[in-house]
C-alpha cells in the first residue's frame, strides 16, 4: 500500500513538472524566473492534482490532470508575477494609510 502512494506521488509530481516546462515556452522573463514559475507550476500542479481529479471525476487520469494543472499553473503563476511587478506597493501603501488616518496635511 505504502508503494502505490509513493508511485501515485511520483506520477502527480513528474506529470505537473513536465506540463510546467511545456509552458516555459510561452511566457517572458529571465530564465530565474522561468524556473521560479515552473517550480511554481510543478507545486501547484502536485497539491491540486488529487483535489481536481476528484472533483472532475478522474481519478483514473491523475498524470493527466496533473500535467493539465501543470500547463495552466505555469500560467497562472507567471500572471500572478506580471501582477506583482505592475503593483507599486508603496504608492497603493500610502494612499491607504492616507485614506485610513486621512490627510496629515495641516
Amino acid at each position: 500500500m505504502q508503494d502505490q502512494v509513493q508511485d501515485i506521488s511520483l506520477v502527480k509530481l513528474v506529470a505537473g513538472a513536465a506540463g510546467a516546462l511545456v509552458s516555459l515556452r510561452f511566457v517572458q522573463g529571465t530564465w530565474i524566473e522561468k524556473c521560479v514559475m515552473a517550480v511554481g507550476g510543478s507545486a501547484l500542479s502536485y497539491f491540486g492534482t488529487s483535489p481536481a481529479a476528484e472533483w472532475l471525476h478522474m481519478a483514473n487520469a491523475e498524470g493527466l490532470c496533473g500535467f493539465i494543472i501543470g500547463l495552466f499553473g505555469m500560467s497562472i503563476v507567471a500572471k500572478l508575477y506580471e501582477l506583482i511587478q505592475f503593483f507599486d506597493a508603496k504608492s497603493a501603501a500610502s494612499r491607504l494609510i492616507d485614506k485610513i488616518f486621512g490627510s496629515r496635511e495641516s
